[in-house]
């Protein structure tokens, strides 16, 4: 699944593609989870120009200088190819294209991943924006009692982590996944924070660095995360890493990070 630092790349990707391009059509070819119609997404984006490419949680907005936004949700298991393309794509979801002739598409074996038009910001802070405090995640651990892990990927608290990146967090402050929200003391809940925004710039910057092609979408290496990942054994200070059960998936730890 891609998560916040697959999709900053994938963010800056489109803007190198196509800011400044004008739009020209979106056919959604699966319409099963959209809200809006075609016709409807067409109106919207007709003449704009593509201003700049964000993200909002676990969604790129695609900023039009005519007010539109065309957000994109890519789930679990989406995929983004640039067009035009020779391969041959299976279980495509929408088409975007530009003027220039050049466009993407979203592929998704699932068929979960959509575009939304002119997305809702909810008021729940984003792990990346100002109103994501040291403050604010104090209170949200203190009042529950849910696995730490778990409470922090809850998107009606936090927006923006995924399982991925809520292990290589917890494995940078030094927190088990198995800890109770609220018996966490304070010093380490700074520590949680400091965290959630310095791996989250970290590896982003990593998987730029890591990009084979301004061509390619990279969403799926995970050469650069220390212990969720499948291919290591042993964390950088040769901890070996521990693949545990926790809800309905995996999470990976070390011995190291206390249990409270």
């Amino acid at each position: 699944m891609p998560e916040v630092p697959e999709l900053n790349i994938v963010g800056l990707t489109l803007q190198k593609h196509f800011k400044g391009q004008k739009f020209k059509h979106i056919e959604v070819l699966w319409k099963k989870r959209v809200k809006a119609s075609e016709e409807e997404f067409n109106e919207a984006l007709e003449g704009g120009k593509l201003v700049s490419v964000g993200r909002n949680g676990k969604e790129l907005h695609l900023k039009f200088d005519n007010g539109a936004v065309l957000g994109i949700h890519m789930m679990l298991t989406g995929k983004m190819v640039l067009l035009p393309t020779e391969q041959n794509l299976k279980n495509p979801i929408f088409e975007l294209t530009f003027e220039n002739g050049a466009g993407i598409m979203v592929l998704d074996g699932l068929g979960q991943a959509k575009p939304i038009l002119n997305p809702e910001i909810p008021p729940i802070p984003d792990i990346m924006g100002d109103d994501f405090t040291e403050e604010y995640l104090t209170k949200i651990l203190a009042k529950t009692g849910g696995k730490i892990k778990e409470v922090i990927q809850k998107q009606e608290w936090i927006r923006g982590i995924g399982s991925a990146y809520a292990d290589e967090i917890l494995w940078s402050a030094k927190i088990s996944p198995y800890s109770v929200a609220k018996n966490i003391p304070t010093d380490k809940v700074k520590d949680l924070y400091n965290a959630i925004r310095n791996v989250t710039v970290e590896a982003t910057a990593e998987l730029e660095k890591r990009k084979t092609s301004d061509d390619v979408f990279e969403m799926e290496n995970k050469d650069h995360r220390f212990v969720h990942n499948p291919k290591k054994t042993h964390s950088p200070e040769g901890e070996e890493i521990i693949v545990g059960k926790l809800g309905s998936g995996r999470t990976y730890y070390t011995e190291s990070q206390t249990l409270y």
